[in-house]
């Protein structure tokens, strides 16, 4: 675990025993939960820039937080080249996404992104830290009015494969089924009856940040942000194409739901 990290953590809790505020005072004046405030002071989350943001605001530090948490990102939270990414993630009004092989980072439940950092040989230098780092990602999903809006399109092979064991993947099959409540959340299905199709090729992602669209492609190396607008237009004309091999919205939405049944 990185020492700005650490510092971090020490720091908030500091500045808010001196303010007088309770955890969940705190979690109050930044809009999150009072869990989420516990994670950073205990070194299990690194804040996201928004909350990183806030945080200076309450405390009147500057741009303390900003930079403690861009250090601890960079250097706790897994691969550098990642991070560019994560960035137009975080801010992302969209993001359009395909996966060949396991569940969007987005969606993920702490178990199986636990069971993936692990299990799949990613190089991260914390994984405690990589795995809540991960899941807090997902709160681009819940900001309110702000909420990044989600479609996803996943291959049938992500519900059939099995990562961490049938309840892991149980629980997390459930809980894309629940994401799929939100109004601004959509996952589709490619079925295994599909054949061949142009998503064989490896995964996507595409977000909508300030009135452009950036994409991204991962390989077991590395992973690289595509800007030049020639290449992301070719990025999202895969997708729509892939988009069209997957089942409706309900049908989906049932194979999910068989599938989480046949891991119970």
């Amino acid at each position: 675990m990185s020492i700005q990290y650490g510092g971090l953590a020490r720091i908030l809790k500091f500045a808010r025993a001196k303010s007088g505020l309770t955890q969940d005072q705190l979690a109050e004046r930044l809009n999150v939960s009072t869990s989420l405030i516990a994670k950073i002071e205990t070194n299990r989350v690194v804040p996201q820039s928004d909350t990183a943001r806030a945080l200076d605001v309450v405390f009147d530090s500057g741009e303390l937080f900003q930079e403690m948490s861009a250090e601890a990102r960079a250097s706790s939270g897994g691969s550098q080249w990642i991070r560019p990414w994560l960035d137009y993630e975080e801010h992302a009004t969209m993001v359009r996404s395909f996966e060949l092989a396991v569940v969007p980072g987005l969606l993920q439940t702490e178990a199986y992104a636990r069971a993936i950092l692990r299990d799949a040989g990613t190089r991260v230098p914390d994984l405690d830290v990589a795995v809540a780092t991960r899941i807090e990602r997902a709160r681009v999903l819940h900001r309110g009015e702000q909420a990044c809006r989600l479609f996803a399109v996943i291959d049938e092979a992500v519900l059939r494969r099995s990562v961490g064991g049938p309840k892991v993947m149980a629980d997390q099959l459930h809980a894309i089924v629940q994401a799929c409540s939100l109004p601004t959340v959509s996952v589709a299905v490619v079925p295994a009856s599909a054949g061949a199709y142009s998503g064989l090729n490896g995964p996507l992602a595409l977000a909508s940040v300030d009135g452009r669209t950036v994409g991204f492609l991962d390989d077991p190396l590395d992973g690289r942000v595509v800007e030049d607008p020639e290449r992301v237009n070719a990025l999202e004309e895969v997708w729509e194409t892939v988009r069209e091999y997957a089942l409706p919205g309900r049908p989906s939405l049932e194979l999910l739901m068989e599938a989480a049944e046949s891991w119970s």
